[in-house]
């Protein structure tokens, strides 16, 4: 018989110290390997416990742990925390006094410590890193390490101290993010100079998290589906939006809608930012309207929802805010309210964080000219004729005043001293982060299998996560697929064809004109309007056009291209072979339309009378009432849904909303066919519950 493993030391520090009894996914291989001292890469979503993996290790390694972490709040927090417990950390950050700075350095020279936080900047501190090297220093951490790459999503100059100093200590290192791609964490295993890490990439199961895109394409819309967030997910809540003007546009639909509500961004001063910051955290305020500049360290376990009003620029930043929500483990709803014109927003980001190398050149010449901090503030409004040349100008003056302090020259002296493949390679990335989140937005499988994906890469381990909870699992937001009239079939073709004809040279939007027969300059100046397909859907609205588009790429049938060297989000569009078949009349596709209307019933006739005037013909008797719901079947499909919620600790409207059961109470269905065409069961959900409904259905009749 072989012998049982022996329990880790780790297992028992685990009990005694942090009270837990047992590790979340990936803690265990993370902690483990520092302890016995790999190197590590890991990528854990906010709340997936990534602070335990180095925490509980340093408490058994004969030494201090160096914590580098960009957030003093999250520093103090988690000092805080251990202090409480009684465990041996401190740290050190701009914002101590100099008595507290005093008592943690006392600590650290007496040999007191386990764990030592820092902040970046402070390795830049004259005498600190040889400080550090008369100390006894036995593993090295790196939180946010995403930071260090000029490939990720929040790069930080600051953090390029952090490989010398791995190379001083010459210690055993671990580093931690929430967002990573396997790009990224190459990078980060390169500038630290890992040798073989172990590369964890977990938590991204969160059953309780409802991931949704809902298309909005006007405010009105997104309004509506704000309102019902708030109503059915409950508060406190987070609404992200992109641009300052826009934050206090919602902080006032929110105050609207009856909430406590606060706005925070970067052009607020900083003691409204902290005090609306400590209203949120202490309940004060119901919700908070916010720009990426919120969340950071923000330790509050009972967000209800996070909603997007505006499509972030990247995967890495739309999860890292909707990680915030529901750290608690209770249900919450995470929505991106997604209109393809709020792109553009994103596009001007990137254009003004990525200037041109004319742009840099021209700054560089612009900074010998500048004699104070007010004339390098001014230089990016002098140096650009519009909004997004003043902000190219702007991150051009920050960028070449950090390489010009780099070099040790004086700015606009000498050569330029940036490298300008690797600025176009930024730029490069970055346009393709962009085309991730459109493509997520777009996306028609398993949102959190999605995410997934895109961090994991070849990382992945055990079974990919398909959460059963997002919209497209749940099939809450699309009509259930069936077969299409004539009428549907030929509009459906008309559509193939036009997309065929234009096959990867235009997007949606050109398409939806030559088919609706516009005169628009970007249909006439390119000869379109020449094509056998310009007209031919004129009978329809040109948003229904739209909406036909979106249904098709939906169904499979039409696929979103990305253009390779155009701006981010671009895309064209053309047939997958699918699209190739219903066009040719080779397949009949069922699609998510909403069923047919039927005729509108006949008006009577109007009488003439005496006089010239009118009056009715005779009254036209109501249409009947709908069946109602059978009331006791009605109430077992609902404590049924309660009970399934509760096992999968999800919200009860991510397994089907009241109106999908009282559809199920009125029609009682008899078989999976039947059941299909109900609105609101779609094929993963019709998988998962179908034998359940059917068996409660067919006990109607004996129900106590």
């Amino acid at each position: 018989m072989t012998a049982p493993t022996p329990p880790s030391p780790l297992d028992a520090a685990l009990a005694a110290a942090f009270g837990h009894g047992g590790f979340r996914p990936g803690q265990r291989e993370a902690a483990e390997a520092l302890y016995t001292g790999r190197d590590v890469v890991a990528v854990m979503p906010t709340g997936a416990g990534k602070s335990l993996c180095y925490q509980l290790p340093a408490l058994l390694l004969d030494g201090v742990t160096l914590v580098v972490s960009p957030l003093i709040a999250l520093m103090k927090d988690q000092v805080d925390a251990l202090a409480a417990k009684g465990l041996a950390a401190a740290a050190l950050h701009s914002g101590q006094g100099p008595a507290e700075r005093a008592a943690a350095e006392r600590a650290l020279e007496g040999g007191a410590l386990r764990l030592l936080y820092v902040a970046p900047e402070r390795l830049a501190a004259p005498g600190f890193q040889a400080r550090l090297a008369a100390l006894r220093v036995v593993r090295l951490v790196v939180d946010e390490a995403h930071c260090i790459s000029s490939w990720g999503h929040d790069f930080r100059p600051d953090y390029l101290r952090l490989g010398p100093l791995r190379a001083q200590l010459g210690v055993p290192a671990g580093a931690f993010t929430a967002t990573a791609t396997p790009d990224v964490r190459t990078d980060i295993a390169r500038q630290l100079a890992l040798d073989d890490p172990l590369e964890v990439v977990t938590g991204f199961e969160r059953p309780n998290l409802s991931l949704a895109v809902v298309p909005a394409r006007s405010r009105a819309d997104k309004r509506r589906e704000l309102a019902r967030v708030v109503q059915t997910a409950g508060t406190p809540g987070i609404v992200y939006a992109a641009t300052r003007k826009a934050v206090e546009e919602w902080a006032a639909e929110l105050s609207a809608l009856g909430l406590r509500a606060g706005a925070y961004h970067g052009g607020i001063a900083d003691t409204e930012r902290e005090r609306v910051q400590d209203d949120f955290l202490s309940g004060r305020l119901d919700a908070i309207a916010a720009t990426n500049a919120f969340g950071m360290g923000i330790d509050k376990a009972d967000i209800r929802f996070v909603v997007h009003a505006d499509i972030p620029g990247s995967v890495e930043a739309y999860y890292q805010e909707a990680g915030r929500a529901g750290r608690d483990g209770r249900p919450s709803r995470c929505e991106l309210l997604f209109s393809p014109a709020d792109i553009r927003t994103q596009e001007f980001f990137l254009e003004g964080s990525n200037p041109d190398e004319a742009t840099l050149r021209r700054t560089w010449e612009l900074l010998a000219g500048c004699e104070s901090e007010d004339d390098f503030e001014s230089l990016g409004t002098r140096a650009g004729r519009t909004a997004a040349e003043s902000m190219a100008a702007a991150t051009a003056v920050r960028l070449l005043r950090q390489a010009a302090e780099a070099c040790g020259v004086a700015p606009g002296t000498g050569p330029l001293p940036l490298d300008f493949a690797a600025r176009e390679e930024k730029a490069r990335r970055d346009r393709q982060r962009l085309d991730a989140i459109v493509r997520y937005a777009f996306h028609r499988a398993c949102r959190t299998r999605y995410i997934y994906d895109y961090f994991a890469g070849a990382a992945r381990g055990g079974v990919a996560p398909r959460c059963g909870a997002c919209d497209v699992c749940s099939g809450e937001r699309a009509a259930p697929a069936r077969p299409v009239t004539d009428a549907e079939y030929e509009r459906v073709r008309i559509a193939l064809s036009a997309v065929a004809r234009l096959d990867g040279r235009f997007g949606g939007e050109v398409i939806a004109l030559v088919l609706a027969g516009s005169r628009d300059r970007r249909v006439v100046d390119r000869g379109l309007e020449a094509l056998p397909t310009h007209g031919r859907l004129a009978a329809l609205p040109i948003e229904a056009i739209r909406e036909l588009l979106d249904v098709l790429i939906a169904a499979g049938l039409v696929e979103r291209r990305a253009i390779a060297g155009a701006r981010a989000g671009a895309a064209v569009l053309g047939l997958s072979p699918e699209g190739v078949r219903a066009m040719k009349g080779e397949a009949r596709p069922e699609l998510p339309f909403p069923a047919p209307r039927l005729p509108p019933e006949p008006v009577p006739p109007r009488a003439r009378c005496r006089g010239g005037a009118t009056r009715e013909g005779p009254p036209s008797l109501p249409r009947p009432p709908a069946e109602p719901p059978d009331p006791e079947l009605l109430d077992r499909l609902k404590e049924w849904r309660r009970g399934r919620a509760a096992a999968t600790r999800s919200p009860a409207y991510t397994v089907f909303h009241d109106s999908v059961l009282e559809e199920l109470a009125r029609r009682r269905p008899a078989s999976l066919e039947e059941l299909a065409r109900v609105k609101g069961i779609g094929p993963a959900k019709l998988e998962r519950y179908g034998p359940d409904l059917l068996h409660l259905l067919a006990i109607r009749g004996q129900l106590p």
